[in-house]
């Protein structure tokens, strides 16, 4: 079975999605541009120092350091697997000062839990950062490639087990489009956060554990962790993973990104929603974003006003599909 995403980050399902990265038509080229008055708030669903909330707090100092007049403050409003963040953002109907951090939550937990669609209401606007995924396994284990941890999977069915994020999160979708791609069935442990369950990894008490490439440098780097294999077309070229073949390489067909964009509330004023897709487009094309996206080992492909909303409904529509392959879709 072939199956790939690019994904909560870019998405390529072969058996059911498809997409192709374009340039992005400026949106001034086609839309009027009105900035907004006043403060501005970026609503993030995550705690303080996690990937949301560390891009957000990037990018807006990029754009208060000389390309946006009005100060902006990003908000942690965090529980319910975002739900919090966006249902205050589903709130502000018009509201020109306030924007929505879009992670795969903001996805994913409605279809969970069986709620109206997010994407379908709120004013999408840009998305600009996508990482891949690294599969990590113990530094002493008895696995050194991804074709070992698949062979191991399929004489023990279940046995093979990966530690990760909630369920129905990236390491979840990640673990399912594995299993479906090699035909295995593998373990999945999952934990209140990507934190507690690296501390399970570690522990020794798991085979697999995925994490985001800076993560995982890190880890390899210190001699704890050992990578079988990084999820994304291609080679990296990075001393830390120059070495690490893909999935694809070893026979299994997955590639996934994580994503992160923004929208703003229902019924934004289109001017208002062109003009901060303008600001945050000029913002990763500055040198300081692009240091940044270089050193965590991101990338950052551009969707702005005119492809944005396709893009994200191709997202929710690839998660859907995923977490109905588990067991966990309820609309």
């Amino acid at each position: 079975m072939t199956t790939r995403i690019r994904s909560a980050g870019a998405l390529a399902f072969t058996c059911a999605l498809s997409w192709t990265l374009a340039a992005t038509v400026p949106a001034s080229a086609q839309t009027e541009m009105r900035a907004p008055k006043g403060p501005v708030e970026i609503t993030v669903g995550s705690g303080a120092g996690g990937s949301p909330d560390v891009i957000m707090r990037t990018i807006a100092k990029i754009m208060n350091d000389g390309l946006v007049e009005n100060p902006i403050v990003v908000q942690n409003r965090t529980g319910g697997g975002h739900s919090n963040a966006y249902n205050y953002v589903l709130g502000k109907k018009g509201d020109e000062n306030v924007l929505l951090t879009l992670a795969s939550p903001v996805f994913t937990t409605p279809i969970v839990q069986g709620t109206p669609s997010v994407i379908d209401q709120v004013t999408p606007i840009a998305g600009f950062v996508q990482s891949e995924l690294v599969l990590l396994t113990n530094p002493d284990g008895k696995f050194n490639t991804l074709e070992e941890f698949v062979a191991a999977a399929e004489a023990q069915p279940g046995r093979v087990r990966i530690a990760g994020g909630a369920s129905g999160g990236n390491d979840h979708l990640a673990t399912a489009l594995v299993e479906q791609a090699a035909d295995i069935k593998l373990t999945y442990i999952p934990h209140e956060s990507g934190s507690a369950a690296q501390a399970t990894f570690l522990g020794g008490n798991v085979e697999g554990h995925f994490a985001t490439l800076a993560e995982g440098l890190a880890l390899i780097e210190s001699g704890k962790a050992k990578p079988l294999a990084i999820l994304s077309e291609k080679r990296r070229t990075e001393p830390g993973y120059k070495d690490v073949p893909t999935a694809k390489e070893q026979g299994v067909d997955v590639v996934y990104l994580q994503f992160w964009g923004v929208a703003g509330p229902p019924g934004l004023d289109p001017a208002v929603a062109a003009w901060w897709a303008d600001k945050f487009q000029k913002a990763t094309e500055t040198q300081a974003w692009k240091d940044i996206i270089a050193k965590n080992l991101q990338q950052s492909t551009f969707y702005g006003l005119d492809d944005a909303g396709a893009y994200f409904k191709r997202e929710q529509d690839t998660f859907r599909r995923l977490l109905t392959s588990v067991g966990l879709a309820k609309n």
